[in-house]
């Protein structure tokens, strides 16, 4: 919601980030980019230790056919590489910055964000443009296959 709309706002004013982000999708600027990792700081300084957490594993699962297919899996039989696999996974959770997890979440939430953002057709805003952002909403949050925290 705060990606959204304007925090000081009861008339639903989508915020100038929200309304960059959907005019140039993954093409913004760098101010825009910076505006947008400044938001995601915010955003993840705001969430509980749990939530961090979970957040790193929905990175994980987002990212898991690739974290697989870059593990060298040759010089390993099934069970040794399941268990060293397995650890390599648990070291980006308890080590994220050594681990480059933290970059990857916040380049996960910037491409949802972005993906979110382009669902909608700003140039015509009116009274159901609110509405719709809303509904949206409820429907990212709600999906069972995207346990992101709404933001």
């Amino acid at each position: 919601m705060a990606f959204c709309f304007e925090s000081q706002s009861n008339n639903g004013t989508i915020t100038d980030l929200f309304k960059s982000i959907n005019f140039y999708g993954f093409s913004m600027t760098y101010e825009i980019e910076l505006t947008l990792y400044e938001f995601l700081w915010q955003f993840k300084k705001n969430l509980e230790k749990d939530e961090i957490t979970a957040l790193y594993f929905w990175v994980l699962n987002q990212k898991y056919m690739r974290y697989l297919e870059d593990f060298d899996n040759d010089t390993y039989t099934e069970k040794v590489f399941d268990k060293e696999f397995g650890r390599s996974l648990a070291y980006k959770i308890y080590e994220p910055n050594d681990s480059n997890l933290e970059h990857e979440t916040f380049e996960e939430l910037k491409l949802h964000l972005c993906d979110f953002a382009s669902e909608f057709d700003l140039s015509l805003v009116d009274e159901y443009t609110y509405e719709h952002i809303i509904e949206v909403v409820d429907m990212h949050g709600s999906s069972s296959n995207n346990p992101l925290p709404v933001f």
